[in-house]
C-alpha cells in the first residue's frame, strides 16, 4: 500500500473509532451506575402525610403508593399534589428536551455576567447537554401513552426490556414551547399532553448532572484515543507501512 493510500487508511480508521466511541458515549449508562449507588430512602403513605412541604419526588416510591394502570388513573391525578408511581410498558424517546429546573435560562460567562438565554424546550436527535431532561412516552398497562420525564438511567432500563418502578412522580405542566414541539409525536401516537409525570429527584441531578456529562466527555475521548492508536496497530502488522526508497 502506497504512502499516500496508508495515510488514507489510518484516517479512515481513526473515522472508525470515533464512530465505535460514540456509540459507547450515547450508551454508556455513568448516570444509571451512580444512581444505583446513591443512597435510596423509600416513602410511604403516612411519610408523605406526615409533612406535605418537602419536595419528594424522585425518591423511591413505597409498595402503598398510588400505581397508575390506566388512563383513568391518571386523569385522576391533580397537578403538583398527588404523588404517583408507575411500571411502564414500554418507553419511547420524544427528541424533545425542557430546561432542567435547577438550570437558569442565561448562560453564566466566566466573567460571572449573564450570556445567551437558553430556550425553554428544544428538540434534537442528540442527547448531549446536562442543562435539558428528555421528554418520554410511557405506556400504561391499558395502553394509554403519556408524557413522562425521568433519569437517562431509569429510561434506559426500560428501553433493554427491564420492568422499572418509576421514583415518586407528580403530574407537571408542560411549557408552551415544549407542547408545540411535542404535538406532532403526541398525535401520531395519541399521547395526552395535558401534563407530564415528573420523576426526577431535582437535588440529586442538580449536583451530578454536570459531572456526568463531563465525565463521559472524559472517557469517550481517552476511549477514542486509545482505540485510534490500537486499530493503527493491529493495521500496521497486518499491513506494513510503505517505506520510500532513496537512491544513494
Amino acid at each position: 500500500m502506497g504512502t499516500k493510500m496508508r495515510k488514507l487508511f489510518d484516517y479512515f480508521l481513526i473515522f472508525v473509532a470515533l464512530i465505535i466511541t460514540l456509540l459507547f458515549y450515547f450508551n454508556f449508562d455513568l448516570e444509571g451506575i451512580l444512581w444505583d449507588r446513591r443512597e435510596q430512602t423509600v416513602i410511604s403513605t403516612d411519610q408523605l402525610k406526615a409533612d406535605t412541604t418537602v419536595d419528594y419526588i424522585g425518591l423511591t416510591a413505597g409498595d402503598d403508593i398510588p400505581l397508575l394502570k390506566t388512563g383513568q388513573d391518571w386523569e385522576n391525578v391533580l397537578n403538583y399534589s398527588t404523588y404517583v408511581t408507575v411500571v411502564p410498558v414500554s418507553i419511547k424517546k420524544t427528541n424533545v428536551y425542557s430546561l432542567a429546573t435547577w438550570v437558569g435560562y442565561f448562560k453564566k460567562r466566566s466573567s460571572g455576567a449573564d450570556g445567551r438565554r437558553l430556550a425553554e424546550a428544544e428538540k434534537n436527535i442528540f442527547d448531549y447537554s446536562a442543562d435539558y431532561n428528555p421528554y418520554y412516552i410511557i405506556e400504561l398497562q391499558d395502553g394509554t401513552r403519556l408524557l413522562a420525564q425521568m433519569t437517562r438511567g431509569i429510561a434506559k432500563q426500560i428501553e433493554n426490556g427491564k420492568k422499572v418502578k418509576l421514583p415518586l412522580g407528580q403530574k407537571v405542566g408542560i411549557t408552551k414551547t415544549a407542547k408545540t414541539l411535542l404535538k406532532p409525536i403526541c398525535e401520531k401516537l395519541d399521547v395526552t399532553s395535558e401534563g407530564v409525570l415528573y420523576t426526577i429527584d431535582n437535588n440529586w441531578s442538580s449536583k451530578n448532572a454536570d459531572n456526568i456529562m463531563f465525565g463521559k466527555y472524559a472517557i469517550a475521548f481517552v476511549g477514542w484515543i486509545l482505540l485510534s492508536i490500537i486499530l493503527q496497530t493491529i493495521a500496521d502488522k497486518i499491513i506494513p507501512k510503505h517505506k520510500e526508497k532513496y537512491d544513494i
